[in-house]
């Protein structure tokens, strides 16, 4: 979590107006709350970055606790002073080529956080997606729904659908990290390394990537 943190930290230093590309869940929370640590006690300046989030579920209001609306600014955005001009979600444009050409306004993503899920998934491209996806809206798989029953307070309450960044958005930022922590990631950490590119597991996409790493901890790389 803190070197990912410390490499974050240093691009803005470097480059006060970078652009991330950022993850909700529980996964990236251990860097959101380093970066804001650093900020706090290192004088870490947001104020000139932009930032873009992978995805938010469809039919959920911005200001419910359990959107990544909310998450992000509770856990990251409102402790660093970031205000909402400068925060974009995909399910705040119109049609997913205006959130594609605000990425590109912006100059493009200079670092790119992920998750990767039980399926494989990278931000919500389910299995399926093909690498020259972009942004666009998508069917929830019922395991992406069960892993987010515990926030909804049940399965049959989670939303169907969601926005999402696309594949290939997320292949043009110029560094992808993708974390993965957990006895229970063992699996998907495996067959992200091994598995040969195939829309069936959406993280095998990303090999190739000039500047890609999968950041694990040792619970997620030991087998039983």
């Amino acid at each position: 979590m803190r070197a990912v943190a410390a490499e974050i930290a240093a691009l803005v230093r470097a480059h006060p107006q970078a652009v991330l590309g950022l993850a909700s869940g529980d996964t990236p929370m251990g860097v959101y709350r380093e970066l804001a640590r650093l900020h706090r006690e290192e004088a870490l300046d947001f104020s000139g970055v932009h930032t873009f989030n992978l995805d938010e579920y469809s039919g959920i209001a911005v200001d419910d606790p359990r959107s990544f609306h909310s998450a992000m600014r509770t856990h990251l955005f409102d402790i660093v002073g970031l205000p909402p001009s400068r925060t974009h979600f995909p399910d705040e444009w119109a049609t997913g080529d205006e959130f594609e050409q605000a990425i590109h306004s912006a100059g493009g993503i200079d670092y790119q956080l992920l998750g990767v899920g039980r399926n494989g998934h990278i931000g919500f491209n389910e299995p399926g997606s093909p690498m020259t996806s972009r942004t666009r809206h998508v069917a929830l798989t019922e395991v992406t729904r069960e892993d987010a029953a515990r926030i909804f307070g049940g399965v049959d309450r989670v939303p169907t659908h969601a926005v999402t960044m696309g594949v290939a958005t997320i292949r043009e930022a110029r560094r992808v990290r993708v974390l993965a922590f957990g006895p229970g990631k063992a699996g998907v950490v495996l067959r992200t390394r091994s598995a040969p590119v195939d829309p069936q597991w959406p993280a095998s996409l990303l090999h190739g990537h000039p500047d890609v790493q999968l950041i694990v901890d040792q619970a997620a790389v030991d087998r039983p």
